[in-house]
C-alpha cells in the first residue's frame, strides 16, 4: 500500500524572519493610519485638543489590556481589521442602535469613537504582540516604525484624507494573509506542539519561561530584584530609573501634541511641513542604516551582544547624554523662530537620530540575564566557578519579565494620566508651540537634576566612608579602654 505523504518544506529562518518583519512593519503602520484617523476623527467634531488627549489614553487602557489577551493571532487579525471596516463604511448603522437618553450630540459621537478605541487598542496589540511559529520581527524593524510610524500616520490621514481607510487596510493585508497561511511552512513549530515541546526541552538554553506565584513572593521584592541586577550589572537600577522617566515623558507627549499641531497646520494651509518632517526622518533613518552597517557595526553588534568593554564608560556617558538631545529636540520644534519647513525638518530628525541612538544602546547597557550570563560564562569558567543552572537561569528569566510587565504597566497607566493634562494645557494657550517648548525645557531640567544627583551620591558616599571607618574605631576604643581593661582585670 503507497501511501503519498505532502512533504513539509518550512522556510529558512532568516528567509522567515525577513518576510515577518516585512509584514509587522507593513501592519503597524497601517494601524498607526486608523489610530491617527480616529484622533483626527475626534478632533473635527470638538475642536478641542483635550478630547483627542482622552481617547488616546482610552486607547492606552486598551493596549494594557492587550497585552493579557490570549494567543490567538489569525482571530484578533481578523476582528481588528472587521472593526476597522465596520468603524470605516457604517458609522451610520453604529449611531442607529445607540440610545439616545437626552444626551447632547456631542457626547453621542464621542462615545462610539472611544469604543473603537479602546476595542482596536486591546485587538491591535493582541494581533501585534502575540508570539507566532514566525521568528520575531528584528530589532531594527521594531526601531524604525517607532520613529516613522506617527509621521507616516499624520502625512497619510492630513493629506489624503480619502485614501485613508483603503491605506490602512491595505497595510494590514500582508499580515492578515501570512496569518491565514498553512503553518507548515512556518520556519518555526506551532506553540504547544509536541515538536515545539520537544525543542524547548532539549535545543534551548533556558527552561520554558516560569508562572510565578505572587502569594508566595515576599512584598516589594520587585524593588530587592532591581537592586540585585544594578549589583551585577553596572548602572541597571538607574538606567531602568531613566528608561521608565523618558518612556512616560515622551509617550504622554506625542500621545497629545501630533494632533492638534496637524491641526494647525491645516488651518494655516501649511500640510506640506508634514512632508519636510517625513523627508528629515528618512534622511536620519537612512544615515543610520548606513552607519550600522559599515561604521558602527563592532560596537553596537546583535541584540543579544553586550558593548565591548573598551567602550562601555564612552557608552554610559553617551547614553546619559542623549536624552539632552531628544529634549532639545523638542524645544527646537516648538520655538517660533524656528518654524521654517526645513528648520522644523532639522529640528525632529535631530531627535530623531537621539531616539535610534537611545534605542540601541539601551537594550546593550541594561541587557537580559540570560544575555548577560551568556556574555560573561568563559569568566566564570576562568575563575573555576560553576555555570549556573538552567532552572536558575529560568526563575530569573521569569522575575526578569514580571518587573518589565509591572513597569509597563506603570509607564501606561503614567502616559494615560498626562496625555489629557497636556491637552488640557494646550486647549489652554490656545497652541501647541508654547507647552511643546515648556514640557521640552522642563524635561531638559529634569535630566541634567537627575544627572547631577547620579554624579555627586557616589562622592557623597566616598567623602562620607571615612569618617564613619573613624567614628567607629573612636567608639571600638572609648569602649575597650576603660571598660574592657577593667573587665580583663577582673
Amino acid at each position: 500500500m503507497n501511501n503519498i505523504f505532502a512533504a513539509r518544506r518550512p522556510m529558512d529562518l532568516v528567509v522567515g524572519r525577513r518576510v515577518f518583519s516585512a509584514c509587522w512593519f507593513s501592519a503597524s503602520l497601517g494601524l498607526s493610519i486608523l489610530q491617527l484617523r480616529l484622533l483626527a476623527q475626534a478632533w473635527q467634531q470638538s475642536q478641542q485638543a483635550l478630547v483627542p488627549a482622552c481617547l488616546m489614553s482610552v486607547w492606552i487602557l486598551g493596549t494594557l489590556v492587550g497585552l493579557r489577551l490570549s494567543n490567538a493571532t489569525r482571530a484578533w487579525g481578523a476582528v481588528t481589521s472587521a472593526f476597522a471596516l465596520l468603524w470605516f463604511a457604517g458609522p451610520s448603522l453604529v449611531m442607529w442602535h445607540l440610545p439616545l437618553w437626552g444626551a447632547p450630540p456631542f457626547m453621542l459621537s464621542i462615545v462610539p469613537l472611544a469604543l473603537v478605541a479602546v476595542f482596536l487598542g486591546a485587538s491591535s496589540t493582541a494581533w501585534l504582540a502575540q508570539p507566532r511559529s514566525w521568528p520575531a520581527a528584528g530589532e531594527r524593524t521594531a526601531l524604525t516604525r517607532s520613529l516613522l510610524g506617527l509621521t507616516v500616520g499624520l502625512v497619510v490621514v492630513w493629506t489624503l484624507p480619502t485614501l485613508v481607510g483603503l491605506l490602512a487596510l491595505a497595510c494590514c493585508l500582508p499580515l492578515l494573509i501570512l496569518d491565514a497561511c498553512s503553518p507548515r511552512r512556518a520556519p518555526l513549530p506551532l506553540r504547544g506542539s509536541g515538536a515545539a515541546a520537544w525543542i524547548d526541552r532539549y535545543w534551548r538554553v533556558e527552561l520554558p519561561p516560569l508562572q510565578l506565584e505572587q502569594q508566595a513572593l515576599p512584598k516589594g521584592w520587585y524593588w530587592t530584584w532591581l537592586m540585585e541586577r544594578s549589583q551585577s550589572s553596572k548602572g541597571y537600577l538607574w538606567l531602568t530609573l531613566l528608561a521608565s522617566g523618558v518612556a512616560v515623558i515622551l509617550g504622554s507627549i506625542w500621545c497629545a501634541i501630533p494632533t492638534p499641531f496637524a491641526a494647525g497646520l491645516a488651518v494655516t494651509h501649511s500640510l506640506a511641513k508634514l512632508d519636510w518632517l517625513l523627508a528629515g526622518q528618512l534622511a536620519v533613518v537612512s544615515l543610520g542604516a548606513v552607519l550600522l552597517a559599515f561604521t558602527w557595526r563592532g560596537v553596537i553588534g546583535f541584540p543579544d551582544r553586550l558593548v565591548p568593554p573598551s567602550w562601555q564608560t564612552q557608552a554610559r556617558l553617551l547614553a546619559a547624554v542623549v536624552p539632552l538631545g531628544m529634549a532639545a529636540g523638542l524645544v527646537g520644534l516648538g520655538l517660533p523662530l524656528l518654524q521654517a519647513p526645513w528648520w522644523l525638518s532639522v529640528s525632529l530628525a535631530g531627535y530623531t537620530f537621539a531616539s535610534a541612538i537611545w534605542g540601541l544602546l539601551l537594550p546593550r547597557l541594561r541587557p537580559t540575564v540570560s544575555t548577560q550570563v551568556q556574555a560573561q560564562r568563559h569568566l566564570l569558567l576562568r575563575q573555576g566557578l560553576p555555570l549556573p543552572t538552567t532552572l536558575y537561569l529560568a526563575h530569573s528569566s521569569a522575575q526578569e519579565a514580571q518587573v518589565t510587565r509591572r513597569l509597563a504597566t506603570v509607564e501606561g497607566l503614567l502616559i494615560a494620566l498626562l496625555t489629557p493634562l497636556l491637552g488640557w494645557l494646550i486647549d489652554a494657550r490656545g497652541i501647541v508651540d508654547p507647552v511643546l517648548v515648556g514640557v521640552g525645557l522642563a524635561f531638559l531640567v529634569v535630566l541634567l537634576v537627575g544627572a547631577a544627583v547620579v554624579v555627586l551620591i557616589p562622592k557623597l558616599r566616598r567623602a562620607i566612608t571615612p569618617h564613619r571607618a573613624v567614628l567607629r574605631v573612636t567608639r571600638h576604643t572609648a569602649h575597650a579602654t576603660p571598660l574592657g581593661l577593667a573587665r580583663t582585670a577582673w
